[in-house]
């Protein structure tokens, strides 16, 4: 498409001279969700990519358009052994950072606040093969490995652990539009017996806090750790423990508790941790079923009240068809299922962008995954964004994809930036 293709760009170049505030207005209104739009823009001339470059024009933007973009998602490359992970952009039109890639030799954990966590092989001279934590920028394609916790990653509990990525500031309000290239956290969490353990690593000391622990309540034998994304509210990281438990760990507090999950209808089906848009809660969503159809099932956390015995628990919350949200024969028919819950095996929850109302939903055929749909929950838009995949780790940005305000050429080039 040219810089001139799209109609509000075409009439913004057809108006009479306008004032660079009334220029800014017009490109307030362009839609967020499409970093092509402000690429073409800020390509048609050196005066529109000083407005767009503006720092106060930025700000304006985040203000107005305070849900982040999903720019794109991670998920686990198959058939590459032993780690290969893959990026795929959101909208391949965008013509900026980050792009469509490939990731040999590195496995997703986490990706929250601009930055992303793998696994990684670590160099050795010898014969033992070791592991290591790298944060990645997908931005600026800065990576950073972290020094090694002790005891090393594949000695926990026979390598069962989970990690999240976030802001530093994320305890103090941070509202994540500038802050991927600042500080960072990495919090570890692992389980050996009848105890879990976390501790968390500090990019501006560098190094690992002293490891805390808890017991299970229940006297429950160690589960390995489930490998879904984590969730934060506030200051608090949830992590799913097994398919009934989840651990908290309060950062600031630095506490470790054990809490049980929402019930199931089919206990082998896993559930996401969310945090729902305009809320300060944990919620969680899962799949049911009934006599007519699929639906995602929505849970909120309540605090334990003083007739509950200082235990918080779970109320079920709204409840979306799936049915009237994905695309017409995603799901399959009910005449064609006579197994019971063979309905409810076809489709499951891949992910969840924090911040947003998009969820990724995949289908599956005969056990193989069929297609992976992003949905708006607000909107009910769905449209299939990949071929298959096991999990999701989205990736969202505050994205103005300006090029150099300096530049003079007119087609983009390796000085495109992606950050706001």
């Amino acid at each position: 498409m040219s810089d001139r293709g799209t109609p509000t760009m075409s009439l913004l170049l057809a108006l009479p001279e306008l004032s660079d505030d009334l220029l800014g207005e017009a490109f307030l209104r362009l839609p967020p969700d499409d970093p092509a739009c402000l690429l073409r823009a800020s390509l048609a001339c050196k005066r529109w990519r000083r407005i767009l470059a503006d720092p106060v024009f930025r700000r304006r933007h985040r203000e107005l358009h305070r849900t982040p973009s999903v720019m794109g998602f991670l998920c686990f490359a198959e058939g590459d052994a032993p780690y290969a992970s893959r990026f795929v952009t959101n909208n391949p039109a965008s013509g900026g950072r980050p792009a469509a890639r490939d990731l040999p030799g590195r496995h997703v954990l986490d990706c929250r606040h601009g930055r992303v966590l793998f696994l990684a092989p670590r160099p050795s001279l010898g014969t033992e093969l070791s592991y290591e934590l790298v944060v990645w920028n997908p931005l600026t394609n800065e990576q950073r490995c972290l020094p090694r916790p002790s005891p090393p990653l594949m000695d926990v509990a026979g390598g069962y652990f989970n990690a999240a990525v976030l802001c530093s500031a994320a305890m103090e309000g941070c509202d994540h539009s500038m802050c991927h290239g600042g500080p960072f956290r990495v919090a570890l969490a692992w389980g050996h017996g009848l105890v879990m353990h976390a501790r968390v690593y500090s990019s501006e000391k560098d190094s690992w806090s002293e490891p805390i622990s808890v017991q299970h309540p229940r006297r429950m034998l160690f589960h390995p750790m489930l490998p879904y994304p984590s969730t934060i509210v506030g200051d608090t990281l949830y992590f799913h423990y097994s398919l009934k438990y989840a651990l908290e760990y309060q950062l600031g507090a630095q506490r470790l508790s054990i809490i049980e999950e929402p019930p199931r209808q089919v206990p082998k089906i896993s559930a996401f941790f969310v945090r729902p848009m305009g809320e300060d809660g944990l919620g969680c969503m899962d799949v049911e079923e009934d006599e007519t159809s699929l639906r995602l099932q929505l849970w909120s956390r309540e605090a334990a009240g003083s007739d509950s015995d200082g235990v918080a628990g779970w109320t079920k919350g709204r409840a979306i068809d799936l049915e009237k949200l994905l695309p017409n024969g995603a799901l399959p028919s009910p005449r064609w299922t006579s197994v019971p819950s063979s309905r409810l095996s076809s489709v499951q929850l891949l992910g969840f962008a924090e911040g947003t109302d998009v969820i990724f939903v995949g289908t599956w055929a005969c056990n193989h995954p069929r297609a992976v749909y992003m949905v708006e929950l607000d909107s009910g838009r769905a449209r299939k964004v990949f071929d298959k995949c096991n999990l999701v780790f989205p990736y969202t940005s505050f994205c103005i994809p300006v090029t150099d305000a300096s530049s003079t050429t007119e087609g983009p080039g390796d000085n495109a930036s992606g950050g706001a």
